[in-house]
Parts: structure tokens; C-alpha cells; sequence
């Protein structure tokens, strides 16, 4: 059996906008999986309101479901960094920390906090869920660039 070596890869790489608007793609996926999430809980608040104190004194706090972002950094349309921002109660909720109630077991916890919260995964649950579909795409991308780096041609 004789086998033979080429120089030209068969099919079409993938660009870095290609993978850029995959990844937007992929980011949308899961803070709309996120939305539909919060939107499940029965408590919230019912209306935006303004805050009171602090360093946000004067400006609006929106409801969970409708402050839900994701941005992508990079560099010439590859993604380096997809993150979500979240608004504090978003955390919060998902941690049930917060007013005497803290993330790490085994901490002080107020015997009579004024907000009792449970945790729920409605963020983590969709981005690990769907984490394997982005690293598929940055393993396809990075690929394609290093074969064509070492070969230095594709067959279009």
C-alpha cells in the first residue's frame, strides 16, 4: 500500500470574520438560553427602577432578562475573549449570595438575612452546555490557519 503526501488541502478555511461572526453567533445562542432562564424566575423585579445610593444613585436599574450582554474582544476579527456582563442582582441570583449569604460553605451566615435567595444556575448551565460547539469552532479555525502556515496552499 502506497500512500501519498500533498501539499493542497481540500476544502474552504475559515476566516477570522468567518470565526468572528461565529462566535457572535455562538454568544447570542447562549445569552438568549440565559434570558429564557431568567425569565422562568417567579420572583423580580415587576418594572425598572431608579437606584437610591451609591456610585449608581440616579440611574436605572433594568429588569435581569432585558440587561443580559455578551461582548467579543479581538484582534483583526479573531475572537481573543467572549464574555457577559450582568447586572449584580444577575450574580446574586445565581450564586444566592449576598445580605449575610455567602458563596463559600462553611462562612458566617446571618441567622435573619432581609432577601432569601436560592442558587440558580439560569448563566453557567447554558455557557457550559454550549462551551464545546466554541471550542470546536476556535479548534477548526486554529487548524486551518496552521496547516495553511505549514503547507501554504488550500485548494478552493
Amino acid at each position: 500500500m502506497s500512500h501519498t503526501v500533498t501539499t493542497v488541502i481540500d476544502g474552504k478555511a475559515i476566516t477570522n470574520i468567518e470565526f468572528y461572526e461565529q462566535a457572535r453567533r455562538w454568544a447570542a445562542i447562549v445569552r438568549n438560553k440565559a434570558k429564557r432562564n431568567a425569565l422562568a424566575f417567579s420572583k423580580g423585579k415587576q418594572k425598572p427602577h431608579t437606584y437610591k445610593q451609591g456610585k449608581k444613585a440616579g440611574k436605572l436599574e433594568r429588569k435581569l432578562v432585558s440587561s443580559i450582554q455578551f461582548n467579543i474582544e479581538h484582534d483583526l476579527h479573531i475572537p481573543e475573549c467572549v464574555s457577559f456582563k450582568i447586572p449584580i442582582h444577575g450574580i446574586y441570583r445565581e450564586w444566592a449570595v449576598g445580605f449575610g449569604q455567602p458563596r463559600t460553605p462553611g462562612k458566617y451566615v446571618n441567622p435573619r438575612p432581609r432577601i432569601r435567595r436560592s442558587m440558580a444556575d439560569w448563566l453557567d448551565e447554558p455557557i457550559s452546555r454550549n462551551a464545546e460547539k466554541l471550542f470546536d469552532l476556535a479548534a477548526e479555525f486554529y487548524g486551518d490557519k496552521m496547516l495553511l502556515n505549514f503547507f501554504g496552499t488550500k485548494k478552493q
